[in-house]
């Protein structure tokens, strides 16, 4: 090479670490790829990661029933790419377990919520109803988010503190609640919002029948004859009720309590997707409240 032609590509190198310094700034690192089993827990870190993750969530709609899925080809060529692997547990997703051995990524970072909640196979698995479960959950997933991109930690501290600011009008509303009905018996045709209503201080009525339905199993006759007794003679002054399950016994049972002129309160069990998680438990701690006030006017 010669002289000339040294200087040349000089200048040529020169030039490029100029435009390569001057464009660093605006070049941004790839999004964290999530894989979130429910669509709740995929909104919520979506709230704390922001533009830094990029979030697929498997069961995304309100008619979807979660113990029925079916995993397609496209999931599981997101959980081949994911850093972070999001899932409810408690034998509630349990197909979940198939993607976590034919992911192709080695080692992605896994959250079980129902393992940092303490919840064992067989427990009640809705632990989304849980109020301290999304605080909880949304601690590791900020520290996940930190420990796989620590070059935007401050970003998803600050992310953090904002969705426990705007989760505390839940805490606030559940202790509002227990306040007032603290012991108000209640029934419920499966323990979707058992948490919920076990944070509030409510009785719960016809546990054994829930389980059943929650297990696909029927209900004894025994079951059948507590739950009727509890609408028919007014023990129940709330009746709770799963939206998206459509059964001929709940049904049956629902009719029941309308009949009896007892307040009725649907809880849909998938977040819709128009909302966040915070206004989602919200409305469905509203309409609670709404119907425990009508028991009392109904007295």
């Amino acid at each position: 090479m010669t002289g000339v032609n040294r200087m040349i590509a000089k200048k040529i190198l020169s030039l490029i670490i100029v435009f390569l310094a001057f464009i660093s700034p605006f070049v941004t690192a790839a999004p964290i790829q999530v894989l979130c089993a429910e669509n709740f827990y995929g909104q919520v870190v979506k709230e704390l990661g922001g533009p830094h993750v990029s979030v697929t969530s498997v069961i995304t709609h309100v008619s979807g029933d979660p113990h029925l899925f079916s995993i397609q080809p496209g999931v599981l060529i997101k959980a081949a790419s994911a850093d972070l692997i999001i899932f409810n547990g408690a034998d509630y997703d349990p197909w979940i377990k198939s993607i976590l051995s034919n992911t192709a990524r080695k080692h992605p970072l896994v959250l079980e919520a129902a393992r940092l909640m303490n919840i064992k196979n067989g427990s009640n698995p809705h632990i989304w109803f849980m109020p301290q479960t999304m605080p909880v959950l949304a601690r590791h997933v900020t520290d996940a988010l930190t420990q796989l991109d620590p070059a935007h930690g401050d970003d998803y501290a600050r992310q953090l503190k904002h969705f426990n600011d705007s989760y505390g009008a839940v805490l606030k509303k559940v202790d509002n609640l227990q306040k007032q009905f603290h012991g108000t018996p209640v029934i419920a045709t499966e323990p979707l919002f058992n948490y919920m209503t076990d944070a509030i201080g409510l009785k719960m009525l016809g546990s054994g029948f829930q389980n059943s339905i929650m297990n696909d199993i029927p209900p004894t006759v025994s079951q059948i004859r507590e739950f009727e007794n509890a609408l028919n003679e007014h023990k129940a002054k709330v009746f709770i009720y799963n939206n998206q399950v459509i059964n001929p016994m709940t049904e049956k049972m629902l009719a029941l309590a309308k009949e009896q002129h007892i307040p009725v309160v649907g809880v849909s069990e998938i977040m819709p997707s128009d909302t966040t998680f915070t206004a989602w438990i919200m409305e469905q701690l509203a309409k609670l409240d709404n119907a425990l006030n009508q028991k009392q006017e109904n007295k």
